[in-house]
């Protein structure tokens, strides 16, 4: 009777409560987005678009950055594809945890509405994950996103340029909060591998006169292969 109780317990509302902070944090981000899209000449519609379509932040930010620096779209394509891959595995991760019976387009919604902080939310949980409660959970996050990048855009109006080109600075504090975050979990190491891939950027670049989207891609290629040679992830214990 417990275990029944503790289930029907994840319900939509649950979801929209313990989902709400994660859109307060992505509110803000959101905003320098939409900004930065207005920068780089995208329409309102683009920008609210692009978010609608792609819910993941870092992705986002590079695509922006890329397009504006004038990067083919394979460049693009393959820049966020592998920037976005650790989703793959959080959704392995997720799939486990729902309850039967989610299928079809629910399991495609629940898989794009995937986030770090919604997994982490999400993991917290003992029990299977229902329907109601993940809908709840990914929609107001995916609501402040969306809403988040709008408002930004249309904030964007009314501010003055050297305001609005200050906000390109939320790029790299986006990519420094994931580097710490995985230096506080594989040591200095991962520190070894971002200098690599700095290094090898800028000879790239700068060197051999390789377009930033290329040069970004195979260098992020190359570091990732340093990375699988020289990291090995800790053996779990029995």
């Amino acid at each position: 009777m417990k275990s029944s109780d503790k289930q029907e317990s994840l319900t939509f509302r649950r979801g929209v409560r313990e989902g709400f902070p994660i859109c307060v944090g992505y509110f803000p981000t959101a905003m320098a987005f939409g900004l930065v899209c207005r920068d780089v000449g995208l329409k309102i519609w683009e920008a609210v678009l692009f978010s609608v379509t792609n819910f993941a932040g870092s992705g986002q930010f590079l695509a922006i950055n890329l397009l504006a620096s004038g990067s083919l779209i394979l460049e693009i394509f393959i820049g966020v594809l592998l920037i976005n891959l650790r989703y793959l595995f959080m959704g392995a991760a997720l799939n486990s945890k729902l309850e039967d019976g989610i299928h079809g387009p629910k399991r495609l919604l629940l898989a794009h509405g995937t986030t770090d902080e919604v997994f982490s939310v999400a993991v917290l949980h003992n029990q299977k994950l229902s329907w109601p409660y993940m809908a709840g959970l990914e929609g107001v996050s995916y609501l402040g996103w969306v809403s988040g990048t709008a408002l930004g855009f249309l904030i964007g109006m009314v501010l003055s340029s050297e305001l609005q080109m200050a906000v390109g600075v939320t790029l790299y504090a986006m990519f420094i909060s994931l580097f710490a975050q995985e230096l506080r979990q594989k040591g200095i190491m991962v520190l070894v591998i971002a200098g690599f891939s700095a290094i090898m950027n800028s000879i790239l670049i700068l060197g051999l006169n390789v377009g930033s989207g290329w040069a970004f891609v195979l260098s992020m290629l190359s570091a990732s292969l340093l990375g699988a040679l020289i990291i090995t992830e800790p053996e779990a214990l029995p």
